[in-house]
């Protein structure tokens, strides 16, 4: 069943202890050494690798304090239950045991097991044993349920090359990542962090052993390497992104301390890095959206690095004109097959510009399940093309996919629901942290006409609109009868709510109040068939430009375009294919543009849309944002309500929760006034919420934080999910 707004007590626990958890503490003194056998208390900054080679002499004795703890805890509940090695809390009693009963453990362990496909590979001499694949201290991934069994192919479906985030979601292939409640960021590629106690120096640190999937090393040089000679090379990062930066616009410092260490230091404190660390998995085919590239593969193609005529070479039998494009092109794993990966699957000779997109496990993946079989269970992932939306929902009521929820529409629940047994899977829903799930964002730097970009920018114009449009209306026709009329701002049960007054501002519809607005602002004069005119006697003529992707979007701007035009402004409706959507977002040519906000439990880190700097959120500031890149010298400056939204993000990024949640409500309040974006529906399952997967698919919670930034279902751990045999 859907959730409703009164029966959302978990998504409240979700989001406060998203708050709680968020923010990082810094490192404090450890307690001094205790004997073995004996308890002990996990301290700020231990990891039990640590303690194993602290107590016991050897960091790779870390199974026997598990096994020991364990045993412990069965007996008497003061002990901690571990199920991830690279998870433990300060706090948690642990059990050492003595250095013999230690060596007796281990000596009699069996640490890690391993997909038959591969055991064979071994057998054949094709790839090393799995104890030299894995690192020293691989990711202990927890499972939902119960420890799997290994093969089978999961059946997906995309929408080609511009649905490449259908694979991001996937793999999700973050040095750390959100928990799959979205409630923390924890370990993933990278085994641990600390900060300093001013929140200015964060330092990460990598698994030693760890490896691409060619079998090359990971190490702090594939971080460099992306920080040197990428973020910092202007052919190919023209800006510094905004996590990157400084306040006073420098970029900030990325040295490796050792070949498994590397510091990241700014000049001012900042509370999201881990925020923002968790994104950086090369989303939306951004090459700014990285914090770590496989350094011993890229370097053929960067000017660095290479003879300018051999590389120029390269560029020319490519198709490019720039070495930079052509690097750009390498670097994206679901457009170069042939590029290394740290993540659980890679791909197999095939990209998303393939009618069957195919990524099959990687043989060097770093975690491993709780019993030490190495992750994924899953042999393969396997992306089938659908040219329409619609075909790829009639697959999914078919049975045809084995773990499908994006490009699922939301009104074919019932239809879903009703054919499940027959169609052998299930259908659950995953909730949201609020927004709204189809909302106009008004272009305010648009300049093609200038008469429209004026209107663009006027607030009582954009304040009309929003009172011409029939919520209830769209709810029943798109929403299947649920959700509530809001504007976007998080949730009622998450700390970064304004309150009612401003979820609900401008949202009753009163076309009578939208006409006098209208009138009020010159735009009084009529032609023969009813739409207003301009001043130089032309119709006022807006254009939705509209992707149908992941609702019925085009349906709910048909419903808008028809409000807007029966209070006199000419709607254009627009429905375009996704990558040429994005492209006028980046050339500024959109008027207004239908999409849903997804990012308000998160309005501090990633590429939020209330940013006006973010590079890819949506079309509502691109020349302010030029503005801010350039120091002014280009683009268009902000007025004051738009550069406060810049100033308290900015300042967000520096202090503790109880701020954050302040400067987020007035962020929120500053947002639903101005109406820059207006919301139509949210609280909804619309945006990928309903999950339709194979009835013999384990190891899927049945409840899981739901949004872009978690990168769902990345953040469940897709690489545990197994088919029951």
């Amino acid at each position: 069943m859907f959730r409703s707004r009164k029966s959302s007590v978990l998504s409240l626990l979700m989001v406060v202890i998203l708050l709680v958890c968020l923010l990082p503490m810094a490192s404090v003194a450890g307690a001094a050494p205790l004997a073995q056998g004996e308890s002990y208390t996990v301290q700020k900054d231990d990891s039990l690798w640590g303690i194993a080679e602290k107590y016991l002499g050897n960091g790779a004795a870390y199974p026997a304090i598990m096994d020991a703890t364990n045993k412990k805890a069965a007996e008497d509940a003061t002990f901690a239950t571990i199920v991830d090695a690279g998870l433990i809390r300060p706090g948690w009693k642990l059990w050492i045991p003595s250095a013999d009963e230690a060596a007796a453990f281990v000596g009699t362990y069996k640490a890690y097991s391993e997909a038959p496909m591969l055991a064979e590979m071994v057998a054949a001499g094709e790839l090393p044993p799995v104890e030299e694949r894995l690192p020293d201290e691989p990711l202990r991934n927890p499972v939902v349920d119960e420890i799997g069994q290994y093969g089978g192919v999961w059946r997906r479906g995309f929408l080609g090359p511009a649905d490449m985030n259908n694979h991001t979601r996937v793999v999700y292939n973050a040095l750390v990542r959100y928990a799959p409640d979205g409630s923390e960021v924890i370990p993933h590629i990278a085994s641990g962090w600390e900060s300093s106690a001013d929140f200015t120096e964060w330092t990460v640190r990598l698994r030693p052993g760890a490896k691409w999937s060619d079998g090359q090393p990971f190490t702090a040089d594939d971080i460099v390497f992306w920080y040197n000679d990428v973020l910092l090379n202007e052919d190919l990062i023209p800006s510094t992104p905004v996590w990157m930066q400084n306040e006073d616009g420098s970029v900030a410092t990325v040295e490796k301390l050792d070949d498994y260490t590397v510091q990241w230091t700014y000049k001012q404190p900042n509370t999201a890095f881990l925020l923002e660390l968790a994104n950086k998995d090369g989303a939306d085919r951004a090459i700014s959206v990285f914090a770590f590239l496989p350094a011993h593969y890229l370097k053929q193609f960067h000017a660095s690095y290479v003879d300018a005529a051999e590389l120029q070479a390269k560029v020319a039998e490519a198709g490019f004109e720039t070495w930079a494009e052509l690097f750009t092109s390498k670097v994206f794993p679901h457009d170069n097959a042939d590029i290394p990966s740290m993540a659980a699957w890679v791909p197999d000779n095939s990209t998303v510009a393939d009618p069957v997109f195919t990524i099959k496990r990687n043989p060097y993946y770093v975690g491993v399940d709780p019993a030490g079989n190495q992750l994924p269970y899953i042999d393969e992932v396997r992306f089938t093309f659908f040219a329409e939306k619609e075909a790829l929902n009639l697959a999914a009521v078919a049975g045809e996919f084995d773990f499908q929820s994006r490009h699922i529409n939301m009104p074919n629940y019932p239809v879903l629901v009703e054919n499940q047994e027959k169609g052998g899977y299930r259908v659950i829903t995953w909730p949201t942290f609020g927004g709204s799930d189809a909302a106009i964002m008004f272009n305010q730097t648009y300049e093609k006409d200038p008469a429209i970009g004026e209107l663009l920018r006027n607030k009582d114009f954009r304040v009309a609109l929003s009172y011409a449009i029939n919520r209830d209306e769209i709810k029943e026709s798109a929403f299947l009868g649920l959700g509530e009329a809001r504007q976007p701002v998080a949730a009622p049960w998450h700390p970064y709510y304004p309150g009612d007054e401003w979820a609900f501002k401008y949202t009753e519809y009163d076309p009578d109040k939208a006409n006098e607005l209208l009138d009020g602002i010159g735009l009084d004069q009529k032609d023969g068939e009813g739409y207003r005119l301009l001043p130089d006697g032309s119709r006022a003529t807006l254009e939705i430009s509209v992707v149908p992707a992941f609702g019925p979007w085009p349906d709910v701007a048909q419903l808008i375009g028809q409000d807007w035009e029966a209070v006199g402004v000419k709607t254009i409706v627009q429905v375009r294919e996704r990558s040429l959507h994005f492209t006028m977002r980046e050339t500024n040519d959109l008027i207004t543009e239908l999409w849903n906000n997804d990012t308000t439990g998160f309005p501090f880190s990633g590429e939020p849309q209330t940013d006006p700097r973010s590079a890819i959120a949506t079309c509502f500031a691109t020349l302010h944002r030029k503005w801010y890149e350039t120091g002014g010298a280009e683009g268009m400056e902000p007025p004051a309500e738009i550069k406060r939204l810049v100033e308290i993000t900015d300042e967000a990024k520096t202090v503790g929760t109880e701020r954050q949640a302040e400067l987020a409500q007035e962020l929120y309040k500053l947002w639903a006034d101005n109406v820059w974006q207006i919301g139509t529906v949210g609280l909804t399952p619309m945006i990928q919420g309903v999950v339709v997967f194979n009835k013999d698919l384990r190891n899927v919670p049945e409840v899981a934080g739901n949004d872009w930034p978690l990168r769902t279902p990345g953040d469940t751990r897709p690489e545990q999910y197994f088919f029951a045999q």
